[in-house]
Parts: structure tokens; C-alpha cells; sequence
């Protein structure tokens, strides 16, 4: 789908100490390598103390700051959660934090996918609204140990933190002009929760989680593909064009398999998991987390092509090209904030 005239206006993070992969739950204790540092991951970001929403509503107030919207000018709120145990309701939460208490709020519930999925419900949400001066995308994720430990012996490491983007109709510095959504419904299987067992601190497991995703790399790799084309076709660029590739922190063995096939013919050190690989798989957070990383380090040049991979159990999938129109705002010491 093209978009006219919708931008990123201004991104911001939350993220908590970080931990050697080897433990990142218990930095005394030594671990022994595991599945997860073969597929990459060197460390993973934890939190001790703050819940996933209120990571995001941290990321949320540093988002606005950087675009200069103030929260009353947002118009909706979409939430991007996953599994939040400590708030049922995290929309109603931040627009009170925020003091957006005239802002309709929504979660977006499509798990690693949903950072993205959340940009296009923004998009959607100003287009239909020509007098809405800006909307405001916010995820957050928090894995305790008890329940996500053991994912580590699957390949990844999950990683807590907080995200948030600001969206308006064009004042930002990066465009949004295309974006492809897909999905393998069948796959849903994967998901649906299983047994409860004291091996996963009484959480329900799903398949997926014992499996991991590579016997599955067929669909992603179709999928990803699909969304890649579409969103290159519609805005007549080709994968040369694309400057960054923004992707999900899930390991450089699946993204290789994703992304070196057509169109891209790139590999996991080609695109953000550089940065992700540090700071653990964070579910909807990824894609957010590189995006506000990327837009704050002088990454980037006006005219550059930012190509967003995302996908997330289920099955779903969210591609966005983003154009580079002006040079990011300048970062100050305390939007970089990392504890």
C-alpha cells in the first residue's frame, strides 16, 4: 500500500541493563554457551524492576520530545504488548501517564510483529482522520526468566525494553511510502498454548517455543519475500536502492535464511541485527529500537532508503519503506538514555 504525506516525526527507547548472554537473568552465575550465542546473541537488556508499559511509556515521552508534538496534539495511541502480565489495559495506562487523557488508545496484540503492525495502524488511523495532527506508536516487552529462560536452548534470548515512535502528516524527517502485510494463518497451530508446566514457571507453552523457527523458514522465507516485492514494486525502487534494512532481532541464522534470498541477497550483518544482537529478541520492540538507533547515531543521509522487516508468531508479517527527507533531529544525552 502507498502512503501520501505520512512521516516519522520523532522515535525514542527505553532500555534496561544489559546482561551477558551466557546468564543475562543472573549476572553471578557462569553459563555454559548455548543455542542462542551460536545463533549471535551476545547479551540481552533485563529488567529488575520496571514492567513492559512502563518501559514504553519512558520511550513514549522521549518520542514526543524528539518530534516536538505535545501529547495533547496526539490523536490515537496504538500499544504494541505482548503477554503483559502487570497490565492488562496498558493503552488507558499511558495515555494517563502521558497526559493524553482525550486520546483514544488501542493495543495491537500481533506479538514480534506488532511494533510495525502498530506504524501501519498509525498511518491508517491519520489518513482516515485528515484533522488528526499526529498519532503516537508505542511496545513494550518484559520476559521474566521463570517463563522465557528456557527459549535460549531454541536459539534466541529475549530482551526487555521499551519503544515509541511519533507520527504525523508531513512534518517528520522519514517518509513512509509503502507498506505490505501477509499472513499464514494456518501456522496458528504453532501458537496455541499447551499444557501448563513448572519447567516454564507455570506458563503455558506454545510449539513454536520447542521448536524454534527453522522448521518453518520455508513460509518465512516466502512471506518475507512477498511483502520485499510488493513494497518495491509499488514505489518502482529495487533492492539496491534500499539503504538499511531495519529486521526483528531473532538470530543471524534465520535472518540469513530470510533475508540472502531475492530480492535482498543480504545476510543478518547486513541489517540492524548489529545492534539487536546486544540487546536480546525484544518481541514488538525490535524493529522501533533499530529505528530510533538508526535516526539518532548520524546513520543516515537524506534521500536513503530504510527497508523494515517484521514478522511475528502467529503467522504475520509488516514490511515499510521509509525515505530519508531531512536529517534526524540531533540527539541530546538523555534521549540516548541507556541504564
Amino acid at each position: 500500500m502507498l502512503w501520501h504525506d505520512i512521516t516519522i516525526a520523532g522515535t525514542g527507547s527505553w532500555i534496561p541493563p544489559i546482561r551477558p548472554e551466557q546468564d543475562p537473568w543472573d549476572a553471578t552465575r557462569a553459563g555454559a554457551s548455548s543455542m542462542a550465542a551460536a545463533n549471535g546473541f551476545t547479551s540481552a537488556a533485563v529488567s529488575t524492576g520496571e514492567t513492559a508499559t512502563q518501559m514504553a511509556a519512558r520511550a513514549a515521552l522521549l518520542a514526543l520530545r524528539h518530534a516536538e508534538v505535545p501529547s495533547a496534539d496526539v490523536s490515537l495511541l496504538a500499544h504494541a504488548t505482548f503477554q503483559d502480565e502487570d497490565h492488562y489495559t496498558p493503552a488507558p495506562y499511558l495515555l494517563r501517564v502521558l497526559g493524553a487523557t482525550r486520546t483514544t488508545g488501542i493495543e495491537v496484540g500481533a506479538a514480534s510483529d506488532g511494533g510495525a503492525a502498530a506504524l501501519v495502524t498509525a498511518a491508517e488511523h491519520l489518513t482516515a482522520q485528515p484533522t488528526a495532527p499526529a498519532a503516537l506508536v508505542t511496545a513494550g516487552a518484559r520476559f521474566p526468566h521463570q517463563r522465557w529462560g528456557h527459549v535460549r536452548d531454541i536459539g534466541y534470548v529475549a530482551g526487555d525494553a521499551g519503544a515509541a515512535a511519533v507520527l504525523t502528516r508531513g512534518t517528520g524527517f522519514a517518509r513512509l511510502l509503502a507498506t505490505a502485510q501477509a499472513t499464514e494463518p494456518e501456522l496458528e497451530v504453532l501458537t496455541r498454548a499447551g499444557e501448563r508446566g513448572a519447567a516454564a514457571g507455570g506458563g503455558r507453552r506454545f510449539l513454536a517455543e520447542q521448536t524454534g523457527l527453522l522448521p518453518h523458514i520455508g513460509a518465512l522465507q516466502r512471506r518475507t519475500r512477498h511483502c520485499v516485492d510488493t513494497v518495491l514494486g509499488e514505489t518502482g525502487l529495487a533492492a539496491a536502492d534500499v539503504s538499511h534494512v531495519v529486521a526483528i532481532a531473532i538470530g543471524s541464522a534465520v535472518l540469513d535464511l530470510v533475508l540472502s534470498g531475492p530480492p535482498l541477497h543480504r545476510r543478518a550483518t547486513d541489517s540492524s541485527w548489529t545492534f539487536g544482537r546486544h540487546l536480546g529478541h525484544a518481541g514488538p520492540c525490535d524493529v522501533l529500537l533499530a529505528l530510533d538507533r538508526m535516526f539518532r547515531t548520524g546513520a543516515l543521509r537524506v534521500g536513503d532508503h530504510v527497508l523494515v522487516v517484521s514478522f511475528g508468531l502467529g503467522f504475520r508479517w509488516t514490511t515499510a519503506l521509509l525515505e530519508i527527507t531531512r536529517p534526524p533531529p540531533g540527539a541530546t544525552t538523555a534521549d540516548r538514555r541507556t541504564r
